[in-house]
This record gives C-alpha cells, sequence and structure tokens, in this order.
C-alpha cells in the first residue's frame, strides 16, 4: 500500500505542478513528510491522507488506487487532448464512469451504444456521413425538423451523457464506449454556449459511429495531426447534419432570409448553421464570418468573442443537465441499491438537502419522477 500512495501522490502533485514544499503547505505537514510518502518510507495515517486529497483535488479512493487500474475494464476512450499530463481529470472522468455504469448496473436498465461504421476520411464520403446521420435521427424518433434537446433524446435511448464543468481551457468533450456496457460522452458545459454544447454531443456521437475501433483503453492522444484532422473533419460533417437536417434546411431557405433567422429556427448556433450553407455552396465560410464580425463590431463597438452566441441564444434553464443521471440516482436510493450519503455525494447535495427532498417528494405524491 506504501508503494501505491507513493505513486499516486506523486503523479497528481506534479499534475498540479507542486512542489513538496508548496503540498507539505497545503496540508499541514513538512515537507520532509512529503517526501517520505512519496518514497514509500512512511505511510499517512488516514486524517493526513484525506486532507492529502483534498489539497490535490482528487477522492481519497484516487489516492488507494492502483495506477494499473487507471482504466476501466471493457471501457476504450477518445479524447482530442492527451490528459496524460492531467492525472486529476483523468481520475474525475474515470469516477464520473464507474459511477454512472454502477447506477445503470444497479438498477438493472439495458445500456446503448451506436452502431459502429468505419469512415476515416471526409473526401469522397460526405454523402454517406450525412445518410448515417439521417438514421441516427430516424433511430432517435426526431424526424428531419429542428431538435428541441439532443440531450433528452440521445438519453432516453440509453447514451450515458453527463455534463460538467471543467476547468481545461480548449476542451469540449470526450466519448468513451465498452461493448457490454454502451457509450458515455462527457461534455464540458463551463462558460461554454448551450449551442457549442449540444455541437460537442453530436460531434462526439460522429466519434463513436466513425472512429470506434481506434478508441484506447486510457485518455492519452494518439496518431498524427493529419490523422486527427482528418477525423475530426467526420465527425463535424455528422454533427452539422445530425443537427441540421438537408431536407429541413432546404425547406427553410424558402422561408427565412439570414443566418440569425435560420440559426434561431434550427436552435444551432451561427458558425454551425454557417457550415452547412458552405457545404450546400450557399456561401464562403470564411468570408461570412468576417461579415458577421464586421457588423457585430460595428453595431456593438466590440470584437466578437469566438465563444459568444449571437442573440437569440439558447437558454441553459432549458436544457437541465444529467436528468437521466439523476433519475437513476433517485430510483437506485428508493430501491435501496445506494445509501443516502451516496446519492446526495453523486448529486452534489447534503445529506439534510436530500432528504428534504425526498421528503418534499413524498408529501406531494411525485416519487415516480425520481
Amino acid at each position: 500500500m506504501k508503494e501505491i500512495i507513493a505513486g499516486n501522490l506523486t503523479r497528481y502533485r506534479k499534475g498540479l505542478n507542486l512542489s513538496q514544499e508548496e503540498l507539505a503547505s497545503l496540508a499541514g505537514v513538512t515537507r520532509q513528510s512529503i517526501h517520505n510518502y512519496e518514497n514509500a518510507k512512511t505511510l499517512p495515517d488516514s486524517k493526513t491522507l484525506s486532507t492529502l486529497a483534498r489539497a490535490l483535488g482528487v477522492k481519497l479512493d484516487d489516492l488507494l488506487r492502483k495506477e494499473s487500474t487507471l482504466a476501466l475494464p471493457n471501457f476504450r476512450f477518445r479524447a482530442h487532448t492527451s490528459f496524460d499530463k492531467n492525472p486529476q481529470f483523468a481520475a474525475q472522468v474515470l469516477r464520473l464512469l464507474e459511477d454512472y455504469t454502477a447506477l445503470e448496473q444497479a438498477v438493472g436498465i439495458p445500456t446503448y451504444a451506436p452502431e459502429s461504421t468505419p469512415c476515416h476520411q471526409l473526401e469522397g464520403n460526405e454523402k454517406r456521413i450525412a445518410e448515417i446521420a439521417t438514421q441516427f435521427r430516424h433511430r432517435l424518433g426526431l424526424g428531419d425538423g429542428p431538435i428541441l434537446n439532443l440531450f433528452e433524446a440521445v438519453e432516453e435511448i440509453g447514451l450515458k451523457v453527463l455534463r460538467q464543468d471543467i476547468l481545461i481551457p480548449g476542451f469540449f468533450g470526450l466519448s468513451a464506449c465498452s461493448l457490454a456496457q454502451g457509450a458515455f460522452v462527457l461534455v464540458n458545459s463551463y462558460n461554454i454556449t448551450i449551442e457549442r454544447q449540444l455541437f460537442t454531443l453530436a460531434h462526439e456521437i460522429g466519434h463513436l459511429i466513425f472512429h470506434r475501433d481506434e478508441y484506447q483503453d486510457n485518455l492519452i492522444e494518439e496518431g498524427t495531426k493529419e490523422e486527427e484532422k482528418a477525423r475530426e473533419a467526420v465527425a463535424n460533417h455528422f454533427a452539422s447534419h445530425l443537427l441540421v437536417s438537408q431536407e429541413a434546411l432546404e425547406r427553410a431557405l424558402n422561408v427565412f432570409s439570414n443566418v440569425i433567422e435560420l440559426k434561431a429556427h434550427f436552435r444551432v448556433s451561427y458558425t454551425m448553421m454557417l457550415m452547412r450553407l458552405e457545404q450546400m455552396g450557399k456561401l464562403k465560410y470564411s468570408d461570412a464570418i468576417q461579415k458577421i464580425r464586421g457588423e457585430y463590431k460595428r453595431q456593438t463597438g466590440e470584437s466578437l468573442p469566438k465563444e459568444k452566441e449571437i442573440e437569440p441564444a439558447l437558454s441553459a434553464e432549458d436544457f437541465p443537465a444529467n436528468q437521466r443521471f439523476t433519475k437513476l440516482v433517485w430510483q437506485a436510493l428508493s430501491e435501496g441499491k445506494v445509501s443516502e450519503l451516496k446519492a446526495a455525494e453523486l448529486l452534489n447535495l447534503s445529506v439534510d438537502c436530500l432528504r428534504q427532498s425526498r421528503k418534499e417528494a413524498r408529501v406531494y405524491a411525485i416519487d415516480a419522477i425520481f
């Protein structure tokens, strides 16, 4: 156990770029104590170990876990960026996936993963990718019109989706898949518009369909930049056709006169709308984006940030996060499959708040919604 804790302390400390002295200060121990812990000379007591976990931004279990188990059996991952230098994030992802999978197993519900259809380049495959997007829409029962809430639609067929605030610049999402336990998508919601979150979800579904044979056992990216660029182009093309179907767009072009009206109608970002219009040969993306930015600056006197959505923008209040996960927690709790303490942890509530919510649900006889 000394060796396991020693390795984990060192890895998580370096993941935060902390010196031994800095970690010692955060944990209220001496630098020599940290040195001894990391060299497996002494073992921290339970109180110190818990303090170290908090200081390192991980759970106590993460410090006790063998490094060889930092990947879930049967699950393979697809991440746009390498996270081997961010072990705290890798541990967080594994915990989220472990918890979600355990909940599904506890309540005995079936899992889901989209059918895999390998495709590694966009050129020459545009029509095929668009057709697969249409087929996936039919799997969701959406028809060809605007999608009201893609999060809800994919959760209803069993896709594991979690939206979390991840404070990693440039990170939008990742996906994982297991033949036995289904597919999982993590979407970053930290200061990211709903429109961009929806695109990330659609994009990762594209990767699950077209690139699942390339997923890895951990969160480390492999392959050349050219290969990654080709995979991204395929996933982007799929996402654009999933969010805005060809048939509906052709009809809409007879009704709406500009990009803002189109984006509001289809409930997507203006950049997503420009992408689809360029695919149809209606405009050149680079020229259109410059025109929009110029008009925005003329009207506001400010530059249009890349992360900002042009109004009307979708409201986060209309897209409650993690509804399927939350329902599974309450179901597992009501069936006695998880404790109140565990349920409160999963829902990020205090035990008192959890008990109050259960009490209110019983008073109004709405246990069924949980």
